[in-house]
C-alpha cells in the first residue's frame, strides 16, 4: 500500500509571523493547560487504486500505550487519531477471516495532519465461473495502446477540430448508390435493367473524439462529472480459462489513457535515479513556456481552495471528476501551513511529475524514517524532486529572485524560526521548512505572500530545482542590470572594472578605485567623523553605504558566513533585491519594479526606479537619455543575454 502523507506544515504569513505567545512572552500555565487539552490529531482515510473510498473496512491503529479499532465510513475515513507527537503508528487492515494485516507505519505529527493510504488494488463486482470451458478471445477486448494515449498538451487548432457535418465514408457511399439514376435508354437497344447497387463495405468504428485540452490553460474536466466505474466484460481466454477485462480506456483531464489510478505507475521511461520523466518530451521552446504558464495558472488558482483531504484525496477527486472545491474558499494571500500539499497537487495535476511527489523511496537504501520525513516535510523535498526528473540549479542561480519561472524553491526554517516552533510544540519538532513555485512575478504555494515574496528572516533557501521553466525573466534582469552599470559608470568603458569604481575617494585614501570587495569600501570608516553617506556611492550600481548595510542587516540579501559582501555577485544581487523592495510592496508583489522587469514591462520599471538610480530616463542625472534610447540599449543587451554573453 502506498501511503501519501500530508502533515500540516506550520508557516505563517510575513505580516503574522509572530504568534500571540511570542508577542506576549512565555505562555501562562492556563495557556499551557489549554494547549495540552487540544493535542494534535491525524485524519486517516483509505482509498482503492481507482480513488474510490474503501468503506466498512476494519482498521487497527496501534502505538505505544494506545490503539484505535474502527471501521471506515462511506468516505473511507476513520475517527481522528490522538497520539503523542513523535510516536510510531502501526497501521493494519482487517482480512476477510477477521485477522489483521499490517500495511505500514507512520510518525504521529506534531500538528494536525492528514494521511491518505492508497491500496494497490481496486474493487470490482463480478461473478465466479467454472474454471474449465471453451477457448475464447477475451484478450482481444482489452484496449490496445495508441499514439494518442500519452495525452494532448498542445492547444487546440481549427485544423484539428472534428468536422461536425462530415459523414462516414460508408454512409456517404451508400447514399450515392441509392440516389443514382439509370442512364437514358438507347433507342436501338432494349434498356438493360440497372445493376443492383453494390453493398457497402463494413467500415471500421470511428475513433472516439476527445475534447482537446488547451495547454495554455489549467487542466479542465475535473468537476461536475458522474463517477464512472470500470466496466467489466466476462469471457474466456484462448485456454478456456475465465477472464474479466476492463474494455474501455480511462481518460484523465489531459486526455491521457491511464489505468483508473492516480497515475502512480508513471511511464515506461524512468530516470537513472528511480524517478520518472515527463510523459511528453519537452524542449525549451514555446511549448515548454505553455506548460509553465499552465502550471502557474493552476497554482495561482488553487490558492483560493481550502484543501483538507490531503494530496491523494484531492487528486482522486480530480480523476473521478468529483472535485468540489471552488474559488474564494479562502483568501489567496492566507497561508494554511500546507505549502507542500499544494505544490504536490499542482505538479501532479499539471503532469509535471508522474504520480505524486515523494510517493516512493528514492532508492532501496532509503530508510522508512527518511522516506516518511521526505513525504512530511517540505524541507526534505529535494531528493523527491530529483527522483521525478528535476535537476538542481542552486549553484547556477544567484538567489531565488533570479529563479526561472516554473522553478521549485525549497527552504528550511531559519534557526530563530525553528527555535520558536520548537518552543510552541516540542524540542523534537522537525524543521518542516517551506516550498513554493517561482512565477514571473512572485512565489506560489498554498498562498501568494502579500509582500510578493517569502519572509526573508523566516527561511533559508537550500535548493532550487528545475524541470520545465521559462528563463526569459532572467535575460531581462541581466539586460537591465547591464544598462544600469553603463549609465551609472559612464566614465569606465570596461564593464568588469565598474564594480570597483568610487564616486568619491574614501577619506584617508587617494583615487576613486577600491580593491577589497569583502565589504562596502566606506564600511571601514563608518563610525568615524569623516564618514559621509551622501558621498559613499560605490560599485557598479553606485550603492551608498547605508543602503548596502540596510539590505544585509534586514536579511533582504543573505551572504553566507565568510562570503564577500561587495564582490560582483553580491552587487548584482543587491541591485536586484532593491528593485523588489519598497516602496512598491503589496499586491502580492505584482507592483514591484523587479516584477515589471521579469515580465518585460521596462517602461513601468523605469518610472519606479528613477528615484533610486538617477541615471534613468526622467531622473535628475539622465544626461538627456530618452526612454527610446534606453530601450535601444536594453534590447541590444537583451539579445546578448539570450546568447549567454552577459
Amino acid at each position: 500500500m502506498n501511503a501519501q502523507t500530508d502533515a500540516a506544515l506550520l508557516e505563517d504569513d510575513q505580516a503574522s509571523a509572530e504568534t500571540v505567545e511570542e508577542q506576549d512572552g512565555p505562555p501562562s500555565e492556563d495557556a499551557t493547560s489549554e494547549k495540552n487539552a487540544n493535542p494534535p490529531t491525524l485524519d486517516i482515510n483509505f482509498l482503492a487504486l481507482d480513488g474510490s473510498p474503501i468503506a466498512k473496512m476494519g482498521v487497527a491503529i496501534r502505538w505505544e500505550g494506545g490503539e484505535l479499532l474502527a471501521r471506515t465510513d462511506a468516505d473511507g475515513a476513520i475517527p481522528p487519531i490522538e497520539a503523542p507527537p513523535g510516536d510510531t503508528l502501526s497501521i493494519a487492515v482487517q482480512r476477510f477471516d477477521g485477522s489483521y494485516k499490517k500495511i505500514g507505519e507512520c510518525c504521529m505529527p506534531s500538528s494536525d495532519g492528514v494521511l491518505t493510504a492508497v491500496s494497490p488494488n481496486i474493487v470490482v463486482e463480478t461473478t465466479t465461473e467454472k474454471h474449465e470451458g471453451k477457448a475464447g478471445n477475451a484478450e482481444e477486448r482489452i484496449p490496445k495502446p495508441e499514439q494518442g494515449d500519452l495525452g494532448d498538451l498542445s492547444a487546440a487548432s481549427k485544423e484539428s477540430e472534428p468536422n461536425e457535418t462530415a459523414q462516414p465514408a460508408g454512409e456517404a457511399e451508400t447514399k450515392r448508390a441509392e440516389t443514382a439514376k439509370p442512364a437514358p435508354a438507347d433507342n436501338d437497344k432494349h434498356a438493360q435493367p440497372p445493376k443492383p447497387a453494390p453493398k457497402p463495405k463494413a467500415q471500421p468504428k470511428a475513433p472516439e473524439i476527445k475534447a482537446k485540452q488547451q495547454a495554455d490553460k489549467p487542466p479542465q474536466h475535473i468537476s461536475g462529472k458522474e463517477e464512472v466505474k470500470p466496466k467489466l466484460e466476462k469471457g474466456r481466454d484462448e485456454n478456456g480459462n475465465p477472464l474479466a477485462v476492463i474494455t474501455q480506456k480511462a481518460i484523465d483531464w489531459w486526455n491521457s489513457w491511464r489505468m483508473p489510478t492516480f497515475n502512480l505507475w508513471g511511464t515506461p521511461a524512468s530516470s537513472a535515479k528511480g524517478g520518472t520523466v515527463p510523459a511528453t518530451p519537452v524542449k525549451v521552446d514555446a511549448e515548454m513556456v505553455k506548460k509553465v504558464e499552465a502550471l502557474l495558472a493552476f497554482a495561482r488558482e488553487q490558492t483560493e481552495y481550502l484543501y483538507t483531504e490531503g494530496t491523494a484525496g484531492v487528486l482522486a477527486s480530480m480523476g473521478k471528476g468529483s472535485f468540489k472545491h471552488a474559488k474564494k474558499e479562502k483568501e489567496s494571500e492566507t497561508p494554511k501551513g500546507l505549502c507542500y500539499t499544494y505544490v504536490k497537487v499542482a505538479l501532479s495535476r499539471c503532469k509535471i511529475v508522474s504520480g505524486i511527489l515523494a510517493d516512493n523511496k528514492t532508492s532501496t537504501a532509503q530508510s522508512e524514517a527518511d522516506h516518511y520525513s521526505m513525504q512530511d516535510s517540505a524541507s526534505k523535498a529535494g531528493p523527491a524532486l530529483i527522483a521525478k526528473g528535476f535537476w538542481e540549479v542552486t549553484k547556477e542561480v544567484p538567489d531565488l529572485r533570479w529563479a526561472a519561472a516554473g522553478d521549485i524553491i525549497v527552504y528550511t526554517w531559519s534557526e530563530a524560526t525553528w527555535n520558536k516552533e520548537k518552543k510552541r510544540k516540542n524540542n523534537n519538532y522537525p524543521n518542516h521548512g517551506h516550498i513554493d513555485i517561482r512565477s514571473y512575478t512572485n512565489y506560489i504555494s498554498d498562498h501568494i505572500p502579500k509582500s510578493g515574496h517569502p519572509n526573508w528572516t523566516r527561511y533559508n533557501v537550500i535548493g532550487i530545482y528545475r524541470k520545465i521553466y521559462d528563463v526569459e525573466p532572467v535575460w531581462r534582469i541581466k539586460a537591465f542590470l547591464r544598462c544600469l552599470r553603463e549609465r551609472e559608470c559612464t566614465e569606465e568603458a570596461d564593464d568588469a572594472k565598474r564594480y570597483f569604481l568610487l564616486n568619491t575617494a574614501v577619506p584617508g585614501t587617494s583615487g576613486r578605485r577600491f580593491s577589497d570587495d569583502k565589504k562596502h569600501p566606506w564600511a571601514a570608516i563608518y563610525e568615524s567623523s569623516a564618514f559621509d553617506n551622501d558621498k559613499s556611492s560605490a560599485g557598479a550600481y553606485q550603492f551608498k553605504h547605508d543602503t548596502w548595510k540596510d539590505l544585509l542587516e534586514k536579511n533582504i540579501v543573505c551572504i553566507p558566513e565568510g562570503g564577500k559582501k561587495f564582490d560582483k555577485m553580491a552587487q548584482d544581487r543587491l541591485a536586484v533585491a532593491l528593485m523588489g523592495e519598497n516602496p512598491w510592496k503589496g499586491n502580492n508583489g505584482e507592483n514591484s519594479a523587479l516584477s515589471d522587469i521579469r515580465r518585460g514591462d521596462i517602461d513601468s520599471a523605469i518610472n519606479k526606479l528613477k528615484n533610486t538610480w538617477s541615471c534613468l530616463p526622467g531622473a535628475g542625472e539622465d544626461r538627456g537619455l530618452s526612454k527610446n534610447k534606453f530601450m535601444e540599449i536594453y534590447n541590444k543587451y537583451y539579445e546578448q543575454a539570450k546568447r549567454g554573453l552577459i
